[in-house]
């Protein structure tokens, strides 16, 4: 239950820190497209202006769609396409006139190239241009389009901003290429997407922390009632124990003093029942031990091929008696591992396999090595187990059939513990089984 609760607060930690950082690049990622659209819309609206602009400095009625743009920063108030007569006027003063209502920074940065419809920059006509790089491109598909909005990259990689417009037969341009380098705006973009990296990590970090603490907040209630509940368990099994052993001798006193039938029969019930409940809470007693964390496995090299003829000659015993046939197949190798603990997980998983066995049933036992791990295979041809009961055999208290021997009680815990200590040996166990055939419990450790 504690590793249960462990992956509980890391999965919850996981999710909190996961909401956190899908939080953090939602704002993050909001803040850095709506200052890349800003930048966007003010560099169009700046061309619109530009633009419309450098039509009335050439006397030339304006499009309604550069009369709307510049009309909108108060600059233009005439007619689009009727503009009333007025006196000759250099280009000089006409922009600064013109310009009087915008902020000088937002159009002071765009270049002007008067061009011929070939592309070609023009050099004799009237007025003052700031010049800057030319795309071809833009103006063939201005010359198709009327005129062309896009974006260009400099031989440098400087990225710029580019409006085109065809301008109507008879005026001294035939097309205005105009445009804004974006260095600066990229610079900006650039260390606001660095600042927020910093700062997301930064928030990552702290929100990973508050995310485990809340985690911890939210199983405590958990981990509490787990304590307690194993703190009854432990505290019950002591204070069983002792009135049961006195209860085990007393029954078995008064049954080698029976004097008839019927009593030798009762109290040899009340014993089996006595070393049901002792056997019972020593497996929660070690069950509670494995859950908490308490009972640690004294992990080290054993070598199977002298560990095993001891419990071999113990289980031979056993199958005899049970009219069983015993055949074992062991190859010398050695595992990591508690022996005291291996040795109680073989007797639990031998004995399943000899008590399912039926009489002259074969129960076999083998032992060898694949790749790194260490695999130990025990198999009966019992009754099997049904599949859909087979994924609960590991379940506490979980009984397939208990009535496979009839002068067996068992607790449903045996696969449990078995499980359990494997798993606290790092190893692992799985279980196979056909119905009517058979069953085969592997258990995989690591070689030494």
């Amino acid at each position: 239950m504690n590793k249960m609760l462990r992956q509980l607060r890391i999965r919850l930690t996981l999710l909190y820190l996961f909401a956190s950082i899908v939080l953090s690049l939602a704002v993050g990622g909001g803040t850095y497209s709506l200052v890349n659209y800003y930048f966007r819309t003010i560099n169009d609206q700046a061309l619109w202006v530009k633009m419309g602009l450098q039509f009335a400095a050439l006397d030339i009625p304006l499009p309604v769609e550069l009369y709307e743009a510049v009309k909108q920063e108060g600059l233009v108030i005439t007619n689009p396409t009727d503009l009333p007569e007025h006196e000759d006027e250099s280009y000089d003063d006409h922009s600064e006139e013109e310009e009087e209502g915008l902020k000088e920074n937002e159009l002071a940065d765009i270049f002007v190239n008067p061009l011929s419809l070939t592309g070609t920059l023009l050099t004799d006509v009237s007025g003052q241009y700031s010049t800057g790089v030319i795309d071809s491109a833009a103006v063939l598909a201005a010359k198709k389009n009327g005129y062309d909005f896009r974006t260009i990259k400099t031989g440098s990689g400087v990225p710029v901003r580019l409006f085109t417009y065809v301008l109507p037969e008879g005026a001294k341009v035939q097309v205005f290429q105009i445009g804004r380098y974006l260095s600066e705006q990229q610079k900006v973009l650039r260390n606001l997407l660095n600042t927020m990296i910093i700062l997301g990590g930064v928030v990552t970090i702290f929100f990973g922390l508050a995310s485990w603490l809340l985690a911890s907040r939210t199983i405590k209630p958990s981990q509490q009632a787990w304590d307690k509940q194993q703190t009854f368990i432990a505290n019950a099994s002591h204070e069983l124990r002792a009135p049961l052993t006195l209860i085990h001798a007393g029954v078995e006193l008064s049954l080698r003093k029976a004097n008839t039938p019927e009593q030798h029969e009762m109290l040899s019930d009340v014993l089996a029942d006595t070393n049901y409940m002792n056997k019972l809470i020593e497996d929660l007693l070690l069950l509670s031990r494995l859950d908490s964390g308490v009972l640690k496995p004294d992990l080290q090299t054993v070598n199977l091929t002298t560990f095993t003829p001891e419990l071999l000659r113990q289980v031979e015993r056993l199958a005899q008696s049970r009219s069983v046939l015993f055949v074992t197949e062991v190859f010398p190798i050695q595992i990591t591992a508690d022996p005291i603990r291996l040795k109680q997980i073989l007797l639990i998983v031998l004995d399943n396999a000899l008590r399912n066995s039926p009489s002259g049933g074969i129960v076999g036992l083998r032992i060898f090595s694949s790749g790194n791990q260490g695999l130990i295979e025990i198999e009966d041809n019992g009754p099997g187990i049904p599949t859909e009961k087979l994924e609960k055999v590991f379940e506490r208290f979980y009984k397939v059939d208990d009535q496979s021997s009839m002068d067996y009680r068992g607790s449903g815990l045996g696969l449990s513990i078995a499980k359990s200590l494997v798993e606290a040996q790092k190893g692992s166990i799985g279980i196979l089984s056909v119905e009517g055939k058979g069953t085969k419990v592997t258990l995989t450790f690591q070689l030494a």
